[in-house]
């Protein structure tokens, strides 16, 4: 009996260390993070990678995958040295994210498994300024800025996957937000444009449809390529984007009265 005692703790014992050491592995992946975030290594000079390879020297490791927060998870995917491929898909913005980043960074898709992905995704949106750049900069500073701070954050969050893990009062919150930028965007007569418009449109005209809202879905044309918006990002026109800003007040009025 005493026997049989002894190797059963010996058993226990070593599969609790084997545990530890499995963390501590996972733990030490994320103990070279800055802030949370993961650094990307630079490229050497005269590289003369390969595409795939470049994938692969940018992919986010495993370990760090399976220990990072989803706060630090967001801005690392922010931070993808490829995200500017978003604008490289065939035939849509929507196109680029699926091929380009999606399908070739691990950070994109360990996202989706995260539950609480839709509640940080929102915290983050809502540190989004459309008017936070130096009016003084060099345009193609502001342009960096613009995509960077405020477009892609909109892509990434609106992808459908994300839109349906929120809880109705974040969507509701979500709906209000998104309508304020869309308004901000707009009265920037500087940097204003359809494009810049069309990403905060999407967001609410994902929602409207997911929840089925009759009066988008009424006004909707999937096979008018100016609704290309709400599946695609683009192409679209202002005559679109802002028949889904005034539709969405009627939205949000219908989500506030029902929480």
């Amino acid at each position: 009996m005493k026997k049989i005692f002894v190797s059963v703790l010996l058993m226990s014992l070593s599969s609790l260390i084997s545990c530890e050491f499995i963390g501590g592995t996972s733990d030490r992946a994320c103990r070279n993070l800055e802030n949370g975030v993961y650094k990307f290594p630079e490229l050497p000079e005269n590289h003369g990678m390969t595409r795939e390879e470049i994938d692969r020297f940018w992919d986010l490791p495993e370990d760090v995958a399976s220990c990072i927060s989803t706060e630090g998870l967001i801005q690392t995917l922010l931070d993808y040295p490829n995200l500017r491929l978003i604008m490289a898909g065939s035939n849509s913005p929507q196109h680029g994210y699926d091929a380009l980043i999606r399908s070739r960074f691990l950070g994109a898709r360990e996202l989706e498994t995260r539950r609480d992905r839709g509640t940080k995704l929102l915290e983050r949106y809502k540190m989004v300024d459309p008017l936070g750049y130096d009016p003084d900069w060099d345009p193609v500073d502001i342009g960096h800025y613009l995509f960077y701070q405020v477009y892609y954050v909109e892509i990434i969050l609106s992808q459908y996957i994300h839109l349906e893990s929120l809880s109705e009062k974040e969507k509701t919150e979500l709906v209000a937000f998104a309508r304020g930028i869309y308004e901000t965007k707009r009265s920037d007569t500087k940097e204003s444009s359809v494009w810049g418009l069309a990403t905060s449109a999407a967001i609410l005209s994902r929602l409207m449809k997911m929840d089925g809202f009759q009066p988008f879905l009424d006004a909707y044309q999937p096979q008018d390529i100016r609704w290309s918006v709400v599946e695609g990002y683009w192409p679209t026109t202002f005559d679109v984007v802002e028949i889904i800003y005034e539709l969405s007040e009627e939205y949000l009025n219908q989500l506030t009265i029902a929480l």
